[in-house]
């Protein structure tokens, strides 16, 4: 049994079983093959302009563009190689190859790098799994690598074609992410607006349908999905009507509602909250002793942080 395939297929292993040969020294040395990009090599705190050659990481989680909440088991770097491009209206994506440091798996076509100044490690750029993602689940940016993308026919061990069929399996986590977006960009046309908010274990997407329209056209939804509550009333909806959201667990409501392009986000009552956009930037809104108002918001992911909140509020407005 080859311990790496071994560990791929089940990243999180709670324990050892007997009639499995993998000694503790050897899980954690491959833990640590995963663990070592911790060291901060050339991270940047600003985010640098996207460009093919640079490798980078991948959010550990993200929310894709239905409102689902995605997880990686282990961390995950990329090489970019290609440059950013538009996807839709307002997405942008880019093309990259999984970064491994299994080095023991590469193949006598496959470049490996023993530089350990650029990611911690040894590593190799697993060229047969070039994959779409959208450039905002990358990261930070780790440096820059300039590969030979020249490559000849080999042959291949049992292991090695194990090795690429998990990896190719597990970089579903990557593709998704645009795969979603297609998805959403396909039904789209159907709403006004849209809101997805992700907070602990509640995921809700409620969308409003096309305004100032007498008899809207409602399509099915998904377990996740409803309408907003001003779509059920029988009454047309305008501008003035808005998305709500009124979790039990969360200490404040979230209204949002659309002018033209548009957002406006409330939040009821005014309690301490700090909005972020995906930049991370810190975005101001004006308040009342009622309410926190935060205007000219574009489509995008945005989060809400408060000392009131278990974790952070992520939400997407598209």
């Amino acid at each position: 049994m080859n311990i790496i395939n071994d560990f791929l297929k089940n990243p999180i292993i709670p324990e050892v079983k007997e009639d499995i040969i993998v000694s503790d020294k050897e899980l954690a040395s491959i833990n640590d093959l995963f663990a070592s990009n911790d060291v901060p090599v050339n991270y940047l705190h600003l985010r640098p302009k996207i460009k093919e050659n640079q490798i980078w990481t991948i959010k550990r989680s993200y929310m894709d563009y239905e409102g689902i909440l995605q997880s990686a088991a282990a961390p995950i770097m990329v090489l970019l190689v290609s440059q950013e491009e538009m996807i839709g209206e307002d997405g942008m994506f880019v093309r990259v190859c999984p970064i491994s440091p299994f080095v023991e798996m590469a193949s006598e076509n496959d470049q490996i790098c023993e530089e350990e100044s650029i990611t911690g490690f040894p590593f190799f750029i697993e060229r047969w799994n070039e994959q779409p993602i959208l450039t905002e689940i990358l990261d930070k940016y780790v440096g820059d690598y300039y590969w030979d993308s020249s490559s000849k026919d080999c042959k291949l061990t049992n292991d090695q074609e194990e090795f690429r069929e998990i990896e190719i399996s597990n970089a579903r986590f990557l593709n998704h992410s645009v795969i979603a977006f297609m998805n959403n960009l396909e039904r789209s046309e159907n709403f006004s607006f849209s809101v997805d908010v992700n907070y602990e274990d509640y995921s809700k997407t409620k969308h409003m349908p096309q305004m100032n329209v007498l008899k809207p056209r409602l399509i099915p939804l998904n377990g996740h999905e409803e309408y907003a509550m001003a779509a059920r009333t029988n009454n047309i909806v305008s501008e003035n009507d808005c998305i709500e959201f009124n979790y039990e667990h969360m200490p404040f409501f979230i209204e949002v509602r659309k002018k033209k392009a548009e957002f406006i986000l409330t939040i009821i009552p005014k309690v301490e909250v700090v909005l972020r956009n995906l930049e991370n930037k810190q975005i101001e809104g004006t308040s009342n002793s009622e309410r926190i108002v935060y205007g000219g918001l574009r489509k995008g992911l945005y989060q809400i942080e408060s000392p009131l909140l278990n974790k952070t509020i992520t939400i997407r407005l598209k």
